[in-house]
């Protein structure tokens, strides 16, 4: 049988067929990607994919706006002494496929205006990913390709880009020649209006770049999604000038390079933030940025202490760990200062890879030895929420076989059992406070995949590199799944159910008082306590010491007595001393610092002192309080100046002056008597509230100014204003 079809007919389906091709199928893919991305869907990227690669798609517009997608924004990861963190979470695979697809993009010859548009928006884009990643090679292939160009927008960009660049080199002559060019052609231009106001800022015209920035606020406020030069975000300096230049302004400037394994890295953000112990992790305005040879000049400060920070984007940082010492505050004091912020590779784990299994009681870490390393310690990452790798996690050095937490070898072997006796992350949850479980029942639970990361330190105790980089996605890193299953009374605690669990552990005792799992639970859920305020020490320290008597190790005792409170401590005394000196053969730093609450808590202050002057990883506050309660100031400036210690915040040319001080002139005596009791409860330790009462209370007693000074020193410390 024929089918007859009307020429009318097949010429309108040939039509129908025509614009679905040519302009349905595509402009449905791009409303699907759209809403998507509105929508922050992971899909969005697949749907521009499409629209990109339709054979009916002009390759300028569908490669902009995939780019644009893959790119949303080159927001800073940024680092600080004392926390880092934010950016946008693009992946290195993502940079490079932008970068590629965009310099295909500058291949082509736009054919209307809609093309022209999105050409230049390519181009531009281009520009910024270059700076965003450092790229300086890129940057300049770029700038000197729209150099050439006969599209004047093209010319423009390529030559305010080349400005900024002299700008950033510290060349703002040649910036300021290109400025004077295009003074009059680009009125409503926001790149152009950036530039002058960024370049009037770094010459300390700030009345000059405030005005700049006002307008470009006023002028250009629809325009703040595009932002130019690979910002994190728009160029908007009023909350920056009035806060930190009113701040911070100042003559002292700061000096310092970025580098990654000896190679400079460019275009890198310095930030600075006010030393109250807390970081902004995002939305900083830069007052430094590194130059093709990675090194930075900051704009003058005033004289203080400081957080000193960088911004890079996240992309980069995926193989990268900042060699650092302990975190400290930056101090300016009549004259320039110098920083340097090195990046290194990260150290490979050989064993294990991710995902291994482990049937038996041990398993071993190996990695590739770091040069220059001292000792290496192995953390493995612990969640809150243990089986789901959800909520907060944490991670801690954990003891191999031997009871060792460094390591010297390029290998470590652990047994779990071991480790099920030493608390792990003891945390208080919920509005009922509850004890985290790992605490209880350790690390390495069976069915749980552990990430573990390898650490390398120096011989200052300051980190090298590390296995784990800056940004790191889990299902990437080397981990262990123990095999088994929890007990009943692990669920018990697992679940948080612990008074459940102790009937249940307290019932199994009474049929067998031997038995090590009811024992070991038992002394920690008593001793550390399973809710705030509900310890039962005696119990603990009777369990304990039958498992000591047991097991002939006395790991989990000691653990328990390292959570005691002074009082506790002190009520306890024989007991803790005798313990304390059956391990001082083998003392470690955790050793030490209990030995050093148990003279602490008798009021044995040399004997405390002693024990502090043990501790190598740190400099404790404590023992900086002790020097002073001793009169030993030239030790206490020792202290302070220690890149180990613990409270940086302290470290102030004001409190090394102070001592010197006192160390030329002693204080009267009864300032001496009133300063050294204030001192001792400092190292009892003082709640907060209490703290503005004790130092308005002394101070009104003292004489001596330099003792005044330290002491407000510590009351701004301590944050009792």
């Amino acid at each position: 049988m024929k089918i007859k079809i009307k020429i009318k007919t097949l010429l309108l389906l040939i039509v129908i067929f025509v614009i679905t091709y040519i302009w349905a199928i595509p402009t449905a893919t791009l409303s699907i990607a759209n809403y998507l991305e509105k929508k922050n869907s992971d899909k969005a990227f697949l749907f521009f994919e499409k629209y990109a690669s339709y054979p009916t798609t002009s390759n300028i517009k569908g490669g902009y706006l995939y780019v644009n997608n893959l790119i949303e924004s080159f927001s800073k990861y940024t680092i600080f002494f004392n926390g880092w963190g934010g950016g946008e979470d693009t992946s290195p695979e993502n940079i490079t496929k932008a970068k590629s697809l965009l310099e295909d993009v500058m291949k082509e010859n736009p054919d209307n205006e809609s093309e022209k548009e999105y050409y230049i928006d390519s181009y531009k884009m281009l520009l910024d990913l270059a700076i965003a990643t450092g790229d300086v090679d890129l940057l300049q292939k770029w700038i000197s390709f729209g150099q050439k160009s006969k599209e004047e927008k093209i010319i423009y960009t390529a030559d305010i880009y080349n400005a900024f660049l002299f700008h950033v080199n510290g060349d703002r002559e040649s910036a300021e020649k290109i400025i004077e060019i295009y003074d009059n052609q680009y009125p409503t231009d926001t790149m152009f209006d950036i530039l002058k106001a960024e370049i009037a800022t770094f010459d300390g015209n700030y009345e000059e770049a405030e005005g700049l920035y006002d307008n470009v606020n006023k002028t250009h406020w629809q325009l703040r999604e595009k932002n130019p030069f690979g910002s994190g975000r728009y160029y908007d300096r009023s909350f920056w000038f009035e806060r930190v230049m009113n701040d911070f302004k100042g003559d002292n400037k700061i000096r310092g390079t970025v580098t990654y394994e000896g190679k400079p890295m460019a275009f890198v953000q310095i930030y600075v933030q006010e030393a109250d112990g807390g970081f902004s992790s995002g939305g900083e305005n830069y007052i430094g940025i590194t130059d093709e040879s990675g090194k930075f000049e900051t704009l003058g400060l005033k004289d203080g202490v400081y957080n000193i920070g960088i911004g890079v984007d996240g992309s980069l940082l995926t193989n990268r760990v900042l060699q650092r010492s302990n975190y400290k505050q930056f101090e300016l004091n009549g004259e320039d200062g110098e920083i340097h912020f090195v990046f290194n590779n990260t150290l490979k784990v050989k064993t294990p890879v991710h995902g291994d299994k482990i049937s038996g009681d041990e398993f071993t870490v190996s990695w590739d030895e770091v040069e220059g390393a001292k000792y290496y310690t192995v953390e493995p990452v612990i969640f809150s929420e243990p089986y789901g790798k959800s909520g907060s996690s944490f991670r801690s050095p954990v003891m191999d076989k031997n009871g060792e937490t460094q390591f010297t070898d390029t290998s470590a072997t652990f047994s779990i059992e071991s480790l099920k006796e030493q608390p792990s992350g003891l945390t208080f949850e919920g509005e009922e406070m509850l004890l985290g479980p790992h605490a209880i029942l350790g690390l390495f639970l069976p069915g749980v995949e552990y990430p573990i990361v390898v650490n390398a330190y120096d011989e200052n105790y300051s980190l090298i590199t590390s296995s784990l980089p800056l940004r790191t996605y889990y299902d990437e890193v080397p981990s262990i799944t123990v095999e088994g299953k929890l007990t009943e009374g692990e669920n018990l605690i697992l679940q948080k159910k612990y008074p459940e669990a102790i009937e249940f552990y307290e019932n199994k005792l009474k049929d067998n008082p031997k038995d090590l799992e009811s024992l070991r639970y038992l002394t920690k859920i008593y001793g550390i306590g399973w809710k705030k305020g509900e310890k039962n020490l005696e119990r603990a320290i009777e369990l304990g010491l039958r498992y000591t008597d047991i097991t002939k190790s006395n790991k989990l005792f000691y653990e328990i007595l390292k959570d005691m409170e002074l009082g506790e401590i002190r009520e306890n005394k024989d007991l803790v001393y005798a313990t304390l000196m059956e391990e001082m053969e083998n003392m470690d730093e955790s050793g030490y610092r209990l030995l050093s609450r148990y003279y602490i808590a008798i009021e044995n202050w040399e004997g405390a002192r002693e024990a502090l002057q043990k501790f190598e990883s740190y400099v404790p506050d404590n023992l900086f309080y002790l020097n002073m309660y001793f009169g030993n100031y030239m030790e206490a400036i020792g202290n302070i100046q220690s890149q180990t210690f613990y409270n940086a915040k302290m470290s102030t040319i004001k409190i090394k002056d102070a001592l010197t001080a006192l160390e030329n002139s002693p204080p009267q005596f009864s300032d001496k008597q009133i300063f050294n009791d204030f001192l001792l409860k400092l190292t009892n330790g003082i709640h907060h509230e209490e703290g503005k009462k004790l130092y308005d209370e002394t101070v009104k007693q003292i004489k001596d100014i330099n003792i005044k000074t330290i002491l407000n020193e510590i009351y701004l410390e301590r944050n009792w204003d």
